[in-house]
């Protein structure tokens, strides 16, 4: 039994003097193969980094995460939520009009394009081409039907008046409401916007304004 538990007393005391070491680090400071320091690390408790291809390691009581459950040492950061893959899921399935690479690089000071792209790939994200660039949405509908209302909403010309639709969100604005005569403006801004298209209620509005076109009552 003591020595079962030697080599944990070990990764303690290595780790009271180093926040974070790689398992290459653990293993010759220890003296034991990789895999018996994972196991050991496993039998402790720890979170691996989402930087650094998760090659960092710490113990479950050394990180005090920030509100949106990560933590920096130095350049190395750690979070609640998992891997690089796992925490770029979390943020954007809880973020509220979706996010671009621009967004997750501020939030976790890493880039995350390439893994943005095999996300999409995979089909766990949807994204959305936006003026200033994709905008990556979750793939639950219920969420990213919300997400994509607001996002619509934020989209507004300098002078906070009202934007046209360009001639091609026209047109399949149009189409939709061929298909779906009784559909409201909101309803017709979710469907051409899963074709990513932009067209915001408001805009939508305008151009039935516009060109005098009738909403069919129910």
């Amino acid at each position: 039994m003591v020595k079962k538990s030697a080599p944990q007393r070990g990764l303690l005391e290595l780790f009271d003097k180093n926040k974070c070491m790689t398992i290459q680090e653990l293993s010759q400071s220890l003296d034991y193969s990789m895999i018996s320091i994972r196991r050991f690390l496993k039998d402790i408790g720890y979170y691996s980094s989402f930087t650094h291809n998760s090659k960092w390691y710490t113990l479950l009581s050394t990180p005090s995460f920030n509100e949106d459950g990560l933590w920096f040492y130095r350049d190395i950061g750690f979070s609640k939520h998992g891997n690089l893959n796992q925490t770029i899921l979390y943020f954007i399935n809880n973020s509220k009009k979706g996010l671009t690479a621009k967004d997750l690089l501020d939030i976790l000071c890493v880039s995350s394009h390439p893994v943005l792209t095999l996300l999409y790939k995979k089909e766990q994200i949807d994204r959305f081409h936006a003026p200033k660039g994709f905008v990556y949405l979750s793939i639950r509908e219920d969420i990213k039907i919300q997400q994509l209302d607001r996002l619509q909403s934020s989209i507004v010309s300098p002078s906070k008046k009202i934007s046209r639709l360009t001639p091609q969100a026209a047109v399949y604005v149009l189409v939709e409401f061929i298909k779906h005569p009784h559909a409201s403006f909101s309803q017709l801004s979710r469907a051409v916007g899963k074709k990513q298209i932009i067209a915001s209620e408001e805009a939508i509005a305008q151009l039935f304004k516009d060109h005098g076109i009738k909403k069919i009552p129910k």
